[in-house]
């Protein structure tokens, strides 16, 4: 659930499209957008310059985390008509001075900690796309499971024959009645990282594949399925535990 954030725009402006392109900015490790996680601790927009105050759920989260969402941030607000600059803090994260300094002048990580970065970040942040891809796809295997549907039968569907209908997929195979059942945002997360991944997107690729975008038989399936329950449960519990220690840090500065 989105947190409300302390924000300040100038008279006028109700900050939608900032707030907007805020949302698509996620935990790049747990695939969760960094509003609802409550990372996002102060907004503020004048005369072009968008400030955004972060505040990761500990001073030591990895660097190399904090960089990838920092820089998000600032490339996610840049894209908004209007915004020429964007200066995002880290509050009393360990290498807050030196991601900021970065990060604020556009520049790639490895300037950040000179001698110490081997490159770039491409590599990592392809993994956290791939986990959150499994994560996804998990989540809409339970899903259809959940609407009755066997893995054989998932086997054979095909991206043409899934959609959403309000807030509910749509299954509609040729010569059956049509099927409705699961939550639509399932799908359509799950259709957006897949095209992040650059996976045939053609109505008549299969629905579920592998990384190489390859399908899966039967027993394929179920296999792969145990395995990629234990890569979201992870995320989840992650997820729980980042939102656990800001609820402290909150209660700790609200003097509780």
């Amino acid at each position: 659930m989105r947190r409300e954030i302390p924000s300040d725009f100038p008279v006028g402006h109700d900050g939608t499209a900032v707030l907007e392109r805020l949302a698509q900015v996620l935990d790049p490790e747990l695939d969760e957008p960094i509003l609802d996680l409550g990372f996002v601790r102060g907004l503020r927009l004048r005369y072009g310059h968008a400030e955004v105050a972060l505040r990761l759920p500990t001073s030591w989260c990895a660097v190399n985390f904090a960089y990838l969402m920092a820089e998000d941030v600032r490339n996610a607000l840049l894209s908004v008509d209007g915004v020429r600059r964007v200066s995002v803090s880290l509050g009393d994260h360990c290498a807050a001075e030196e991601i900021e300094a970065a990060v604020n002048e556009g520049l790639p990580f490895v300037e950040a900690f000179p001698g110490e970065a081997a490159g770039n970040l491409d590599a990592l942040r392809l993994t956290f796309l791939r986990k959150g891809f499994f994560s996804r796809q998990e989540q809409l295997l339970r899903a259809l499971r959940a609407a009755g549907w066997s893995m054989a039968a998932i086997c054979v569907l095909k991206l043409g024959e899934v959609s959403s209908e309000g807030d509910a997929i749509a299954i509609r195979q040729p010569g059956c009645a049509p099927v409705v059942g699961g939550s639509a945002a399932i799908l359509r997360r799950y259709l957006e990282r897949r095209a992040e991944l650059g996976l045939d997107s053609s109505p008549t690729a299969p629905l579920i594949v592998d990384l190489e975008g390859k399908p899966l038989s039967v027993d394929q399936l179920q296999a792969h399925y145990e395995t990629i329950r234990t890569v979201r449960v992870a995320l989840e519990a992650n997820g729980s535990f980042c939102r656990a220690l800001l609820s402290v840090q909150h209660r700790a500065s609200a003097g509780r």
